[in-house]
């Protein structure tokens, strides 16, 4: 098991369900995964970390933008 934290790289803005929406640099979440491997860019994590950040910021992110251009994914676990 492997503890996770999901950041966000720039700030900027992102469009969700025809909704924009703000993301701040340092902006993050902690996870952990039964994987070894970084879960931004993995599909069936996708949805866990959309959920993540809409639960401690009330953000919506497009599934699109959860990628390593966007975010970093650090182990801290």
């Amino acid at each position: 098991m492997a503890l996770w934290r999901i950041s966000v790289k720039n700030s900027g803005n992102t469009v969700c369900k025809d909704k924009r929406q703000r993301l701040e640099k340092g902006m993050f979440v902690e996870t952990s995964t039964m994987a070894s491997t970084p879960p931004i860019g993995v599909p069936r994590d996708l949805p866990m970390l959309m959920q993540l950040f809409k639960n401690k910021y009330g953000v919506e992110i497009d599934p699109h933008h959860m990628n390593r251009s966007h975010f970093d994914c650090d182990k801290i676990g």
